[in-house]
């Protein structure tokens, strides 16, 4: 008996383990441009569930695709409607699996996985990656194999399986054993974390005999709400709308079990209405077969039901999660996204194109308290230094972020290329603000000595300072959208930002050598010229750097980075 019960866990551990080779794989497959469709592909519900339907099928995990649906929409990248659309499309996108288990193939076991093996060993990315959906696919049968025939040996499984029987006596399903099998399912997908995996396990059961339609299909339902755990741990430490979109989830499964399970107590000619459909669309089939078909008109028949209701459905869940839109802070660096490396590189730039227009308020403010300090530059003058401290918390984020992508096992060369690029441009950002300080004491010391510049002076100082205010502009356009004119316009007004520059210092010597300028000021006035010198180099970096990264991001076909007013906090749709 001992070795018997060894046999089947270590079948359900194979079983278990193929599943997740073979869906591992499939999303290496499928690479990132996958999980750029989800955003592409979402402009309204109904192209939001096929989206899902599509990209669950290839990748094989609602959970996975349910997780990065909580990403994208902590991150900004999907609105509440549109993360229902793709949900309720990848619960049908998921029953490929329960299909695929009913079958009876146990003679491809071996040849799949050896072949899995081999094609795993190759040095060729691709090929490795199918070999690992191939080599699962030999371990999921395998661990089936494994289960059946030494389950109907282990008479207590049985034992345990007749209190939750759910066959109909005298024409009616036990409401407490339909009840008591739909928490067991629930609790057995919480543990397992996989619903897929779990429908499995229920049609080996089924194949050995252990239960009949009635159960597994109750198993099922269990298994599609308990499924939704996952979103809902995902969503613990993200924004609130995130939170509602978890909670969209675990409602369309609760709503369309429950949906479901009222149909066991109507009766078409002497059998519930549910099964009378799955014996008549099923006619001839074996036990696995139709709870695989259940399986699959289960999530089909709930996505048609909600998908007329999603706006109605997300006001729902705006009412049982409340949120202040005003309030809400989308987390562009999201953990959740580091498994879509495309997305994470672009909100990266997102994260520091924000970086940089704060460190370029700062020094235009520090600019204009010499000859522009009026009333609201005085209440950015008094927050200054909490600016700074904001703008060094956002470089150490950005890198920390770049770093956990870095991480990554499966990281493109192209893809990896991009993070050094991203990590200097973030360092000058920082310096820009740094520079803040420096412009700060410089003017101070012109303070400090009751002096003023010359009014020519001046005018170049004004002139020189809107040419910076326009390359910072210009970079800034850059990475929000880099094409060859806005780079162009960048290196332009570089250049004549250079030309300014060595003008000027040319005339204030001319005014030094003829004594119309105090050679204190003088000097004053040169450190500041060094200072606009240092600050459109650090803004010309980034504009060529970004040039580069955005060309590779480009060819990649990835996302476009996402735009907001103001980069923090973005309006709904």
């Amino acid at each position: 008996m001992v070795q018997n019960i060894l046999k089947v866990i270590g079948g359900v551990a194979i079983f278990i383990y193929g599943m997740t080779l073979m869906s591992d794989g499939l999303q290496k497959v499928a690479g990132t441009k996958m999980r750029s469709i989800l955003r592409l592909f979402a402009k309204n519900r109904f192209v939001a569930v096929l989206t899902g339907v599509g990209v669950t099928s290839v990748i094989q995990s609602s959970a996975a695709t349910t997780v990065m649906v909580v990403g994208f929409v902590n991150a900004g990248l999907l609105n509440l409607e549109q993360s229902i659309g793709i949900i309720c499309g990848a619960h049908i996108g998921t029953t490929i699996t329960g299909q695929l288990v009913a079958f009876k193939i146990s003679s491809v076991i071996f040849p799949a996985i050896i072949m899995g093996l081999v094609m795993n060993l190759s040095r060729q990315r691709t090929v490795s990656h199918w070999g690992q959906v191939v080599m699962g696919f030999g371990f999921l049968f395998l661990g089936m194999d494994m289960m059946n025939g030494t389950l109907r040996e282990l008479a207590f499984i049985q034992t345990a399986f007749k209190y939750f029987q759910c066959a109909p006596v005298d024409g009616i399903m036990p409401p407490k054993a339909v009840l008591g099998a739909i928490l067991v399912g629930m609790l057995a997908t919480v543990i397992i974390q996989s619903s897929s995996a779990c429908t499995g396990i229920i049609i080996v059961l089924a194949g050995n005999g252990l239960v009949d339609l009635y159960t597994a299909v109750a198993l099922a339902m269990g298994s599609n709400i308990g499924t939704t755990i996952t979103a809902q741990l995902a969503a613990i430490s993200a924004n609130r709308v995130a939170k509602q979109a978890a909670m969209a989830h675990t409602l369309t499964q609760a709503l369309g079990v429950v949906l479901i399970v009222v149909t066991f107590w109507m009766r078409v000619h002497g059998e519930p209405l549910f099964f009378w459909v799955i014996r008549n669309i099923s006619p001839g089939a074996e036990t696995p077969r139709m709870i695989a078909n259940s399986h699959t008109v289960f999530n089909i028949f709930s996505t048609l039901v909600f998908l007329p209701f999603i706006p109605q459905l997300a006001r729902l869940c705006e009412r049982i999660i409340p949120v202040n839109r005003k309030d809400v802070k989308f987390r562009r660096l999201d953990p959740l996204l580091l498994a879509s490396p495309s997305i994470a590189l672009a909100q990266t730039t997102a994260a520091l194109r924000k970086m940089l227009q704060k460190a370029w308020r700062m020094v235009d403010c520090a600019i204009n308290i010499y000859n522009h300090n009026d009333e609201s530059n005085q209440r950015m003058v008094r927050q200054l230094e909490k600016r700074e401290e904001d703008v060094d918390q956002r470089q150490q984020e950005i890198a920390d972020y770049l770093s956990a992508l870095m991480q990554q096992g499966e990281l493109r060369a192209n893809e990896a290329s991009q993070i050094p690029l991203l990590l200097h441009c973030t360092n000058d950002a920082e310096r820009i603000g740094d520079h803040t300080a420096m412009i700060r004491g410089i003017l101070g010391r012109l303070e400090e000595q009751e002096r003023r510049f010359s009014p020519q002076a001046t005018a170049e100082l004004d002139g020189l300072h809107e040419q910076l205010r326009e390359l910072a502009d210009a970079v800034i356009l850059t990475l929000e959208k880099n094409t060859p004119e806005n780079v162009a316009r960048a290196r332009a007004i570089r250049s004549a930002m250079v030309e300014k520059l060595t003008e000027c210092e040319r005339e204030h010597l001319n005014r030094i050598n003829h004594g119309h300028c105090v050679p204190e000021v003088g000097i004053i006035y040169l450190e500041l010229l060094e200072e606009f010198r240092k600050i459109g180099r650090h803004l010309a970096n980034i504009a060529d750097r970004a040039e580069n990264f955005y060309e590779k991001l480009q060819k990649l076909g990835k996302l476009a980075v996402p735009a907001s007013p103001d980069g923090e906090t973005q309006s709904f749709e």
